[in-house]
C-alpha cells in the first residue's frame, strides 16, 4: 500500500470549509478533531502563518435521540451541573466553545457556552465511555434549564 502525502492545496480544500463551519453553523466533535489535524499539518507547511484557523469562535454540534438520552448525559459531579458528550476525540481541558445541542425526537435546539472540564469521565464518574465532560459557562441558559427540569432540580440547585 502506497502512502500518499496530500498536497497543500488538498489540505486547504478540506480545511477551509471546516474552518468556516466551525465559526458559523458548527462542526461535530469528529470534524473538530480533523480540523485540528489539518491545522497542524498546514502550520508545518506554512510556519509563517501561525494563526492559521485560530480566529473566530468554535461551535461544536451534538445530537441526542431524545430528551431522556439528554438527561442521561447530565453530570452531577460538575458544578454547576454539566453534560457529557461522547466522542473518541475531546478538545483539551479548559477549551471553551459554543455547544449546539439538537434533540432528534422533539427537534429542539439549544446553544450554550461550555468549557471542557474532564476527559472520559462521564455521569456518576463512569469511565466506560470516551468523551468530554462540559461545564456551562453561564449559570442561566436555556439548555441548563432544560437539564435541571429533566433531572428534577428545582431552580437550578446543583
Amino acid at each position: 500500500m502506497v502512502n500518499v502525502v496530500p498536497s497543500p492545496q488538498d489540505l486547504l480544500r478540506e480545511f477551509v470549509p471546516l474552518d468556516r463551519r466551525r465559526r458559523d453553523a458548527g462542526i461535530t466533535p469528529l470534524e473538530y478533531q480533523r480540523w485540528l489535524d489539518l491545522g497542524r499539518q498546514l502550520r508545518r507547511l506554512f510556519p509563517d502563518k501561525p494563526a492559521l484557523g485560530r480566529r473566530g469562535e468554535l461551535r461544536i454540534c451534538v445530537e441526542f435521540k431524545s430528551r431522556s438520552a439528554l438527561a442521561a448525559a447530565v453530570m452531577r459531579n460538575v458544578r454547576p451541573i454539566g453534560i457529557f458528550v461522547a466522542t473518541p476525540f475531546a478538545p483539551e481541558q479548559g477549551t471553551k466553545f459554543a455547544l449546539r445541542v439538537r434533540v432528534e425526537e422533539t427537534r429542539e435546539r439549544f446553544e450554550s457556552d461550555v468549557e471542557v472540564v474532564s476527559h472520559n469521565v462521564g455521569p456518576g464518574f463512569s469511565t466506560a465511555d470516551l468523551g468530554m465532560g462540559l461545564r456551562f459557562a453561564q449559570t442561566c441558559c436555556e439548555l441548563r434549564s432544560v437539564l435541571d427540569e429533566l433531572c428534577g432540580f428545582a431552580g437550578g440547585e446543583t
